[in-house]
């Protein structure tokens, strides 16, 4: 398996330095620091995959300014977000993949890459509350489920039990790896004898929640909650809808921002408390494009009941994201859903940006999906060409660790849970984030957006090193 022998030697390398390839002797001219020099670590990605979170150089600083380069001008002083974590969603598909469709050894390895300490060690993950647009038997499901023309307001027929078969399982074996994991759960639609059109889906916006069954859908979230913490698993965070605007064919429902506020004071809020759960409550769930809705939720009284805000890196732009925390700075903002390969930037693209604009937390979309982007919820109409962040062959039982695999690592294995961002300047083609992790260390991210080799130098408190970074490579800046 390719991607893990690139982790492993990633680890080993990090731990006892590395000479330098070829292409990078110019840049690491000066590896290997002399004197009090501050060593700094440098890990690269390259889009071509000759290098994987390979550790490929020891720099140090330098007192001699760079001429005729850009520089990245890191500084301490300048202090925003707190960073939660990186993760991906663990849909019923990815789910089922891991669970099912690999040997045990496989199985425990791809954990152990994922969730482990000496892996990518992600922190955060999104879970559906019931079917999404993923599903590995291409039938939606939520767990209270009638024949058409019967409800169940006390929910008497309420259970977990399709999640007992795989998805309780690999949730349970990520929290074993690390306990600390972070779960947010969305549903993409409640049971369809909540809703006016009676189906699972959001077909010309007809799927609205009745609003007989507002009460019955917030003990609908207690139920969830309390089974999942039965089963071992606390859920952190919850957000009342997936895109609650989009129209759709899979599993949808049409909640306009007025609706959500009122639901989330009114009875969301309400149920947890009775219920004795402190689940944090994140609103919207909308796309960049729809900031609009995010804004005027925000505006609502149900500000003061929300802990954050939840965005999908689908259109507009990740200003959106700064704006709102000039609105409402209190409230953490997280990305949730972010399929790069719908949008037009990569990775490492899209997490640094998001990170820049006040994001404490960012996942791609599936965990793990087939070669062909599936099993999927028919008619997938929102997501051709997404990728899981691994591959999972469900004939040969095998893993492959791709591009946004070694992208995403480049960012979680590098920056702590609990790291603060700090300043850092932006220089045209290369795209950067820097943050101070809770041990003290600083974690430079860098990505050259363009087509052509880049110099670029990092100053430190007046101090410079300078690294070529090839075309659309993430390279990773770690010193004390």
């Amino acid at each position: 398996m390719w991607g893990t022998r690139f982790l492993v030697a990633s680890v080993a390398a990090l731990a006892v330095g590395t000479a330098a390839p070829a292409e990078h002797a110019a840049a690491a001219s000066n590896a290997v620091p002399a004197g009090n020099a501050v060593p700094v670590r440098v890990t690269e990605t390259t889009a071509g995959g000759s290098d994987a979170m390979v550790s490929v150089a020891t720099l140090g600083f330098s007192t001699t300014p760079p001429k005729g380069v850009p520089v990245i001008a890191v500084e301490p002083s300048a202090r925003f977000q707190r960073v939660r974590g990186f993760g991906a969603a663990l849909t019923d598909s990815s789910a089922w993949l891991i669970h099912d469709r690999l040997g045990p050894v496989t199985r425990a390895r791809l954990m152990d890459n994922l969730f482990g300490a000496g892996g990518l060690h992600l922190q955060f993950l999104r879970l559906p509350i019931g079917a999404s647009d993923f599903t590995a038997r291409g039938r939606p499901y939520t767990y209270d489920d009638l024949p058409p023309g019967q409800s169940d307001p006390l929910l008497e027929h309420f259970s977990i039990a399709h999640d007992r078969a795989y998805i309780i399982p690999t949730v349970r074996t990520a929290l074993a790896l690390d306990p600390g994991i972070e779960i947010m759960a969305t549903p993409w639609t409640p049971p369809p004898w909540m809703k006016a059109n009676r189906a699972f889906d959001n077909a010309a916006a007809l799927g609205k929640l009745l609003p007989s069954d507002y009460g019955p859908l917030a003990a609908y979230f207690v139920k969830f909650l309390e089974a999942y913490a039965a089963a071992g698993i606390r859920v952190t965070a919850v957000t009342p809808q997936n895109e609650p605007q989009g129209q759709s064919l899979f599993p949808g429902m049409n909640l306009p921002w007025w609706t959500e506020a009122m639901w989330i004071t009114r009875y969301l809020v309400p149920a947890l408390r009775a219920a004795g759960l402190r689940t944090e409550i994140y609103a919207a769930d909308v796309g960049w494009s729809a900031a609009g809705y995010q804004d005027a939720l925000v505006r609502s009284p149900a500000r003061r009941d929300i802990d954050g805000v939840a965005w999908h890196c689908y259109g507009g732009s990740p200003a959106a994201m700064g704006h709102l925390r000039l609105l409402a700075p209190r409230l953490d903002q997280v990305v949730s859903e972010c399929a790069t390969q719908i949008t037009p930037f990569t990775p490492p693209e899209a997490i640094i940006d998001s990170l820049r604009h006040g994001a404490s937390t960012v996942a791609l979309w599936n965990l793990a999906l087939t070669r062909s982007g599936g099993p999927v919820e028919p008619p997938n109409s929102g997501c051709h060409g997404c990728r899981g962040v691994v591959t999972v062959d469900s004939r040969t039982h095998t893993v492959a660790y791709g591009l946004s695999y070694d992208q995403l690592g480049q960012f979680s294995r590098s920056i702590a849970r609990g790291a603060t961002r700090i300043g850092s300047t932006e220089t045209g083609a290369i795209d950067d984030v820097a943050v101070r992790n809770p041990g003290g260390s600083v974690a430079l991210v860098a990505y050259n957006t363009s087509g052509s080799r880049a110099q670029v130098a990092v100053e430190w408190h007046h101090e410079y090193l300078t690294y070529a970074l090839p075309p659309a490579a993430t390279a990773t800046f770690v010193w004390r």
